[in-house]
């Protein structure tokens, strides 16, 4: 586990022991997608609230048509090569806290599960306001590892909902 961040708590306990190796190279790839997608949503917010006019706050200002657009844009170009199935959805919002600021509380933890040499399941767990966790299965290709799918949940429940990456 040596590239990834020092504050994340990593378990791979649930994997074969066989596969405990492939944990760092995973979790490295997943880990660096999610904190790009968060710069950019951070950045992209930053920059949409300096366009807000204080007097009209719930109204459309000279330029936010522009930079959502940049965000959709900019954000393809992280997720797409990252995905399995890549699609034109994925996150229709930014703001604060971002989608993946989880990556940087203390208490996050990341659950890496392998069974099979070609799938693995990614969970992380964090808490902002209630207990939530994402899961990612990941897929590896011809081309190396791919999100295959992205859920999320609420810790204590078994259910997953469907989201994008």
């Amino acid at each position: 586990m040596d590239k990834t961040p020092q504050k994340l708590t990593i378990d791979v306990s649930q994997s074969s022991e066989k596969f405990q190796h492939f944990a760092d190279e995973i979790i490295c790839f997943l880990i660096e997608i999610l904190q790009e997608i968060h710069t950019l949503e951070k950045e992209i917010f930053e920059r949409s609230s300096a366009l807000k006019n204080p007097d009209e706050p719930h109204q459309v200002q000279p330029g936010e048509k522009e930079l959502w657009t940049e965000f959709t844009q900019r954000r393809k170009v992280i997720t797409a090569p990252a995905s399995l199935k890549p699609t034109d959805g994925g996150s229709n919002s930014f703001g604060k806290p971002t989608k993946y600021e989880y990556l940087s509380y203390s208490k996050t933890k990341v659950l890496f599960i392998m069974k099979s040499a070609k799938r693995a399941v990614v969970e992380i767990q964090y808490e902002y306001g209630i207990e939530s966790k994402d899961q990612f299965v990941l897929k590896r290709d011809e081309n190396g590892w791919k999100v295959a799918t992205k859920k999320y949940g609420f810790q204590g429940e078994d259910k997953w909902y469907k989201s994008q990456l």
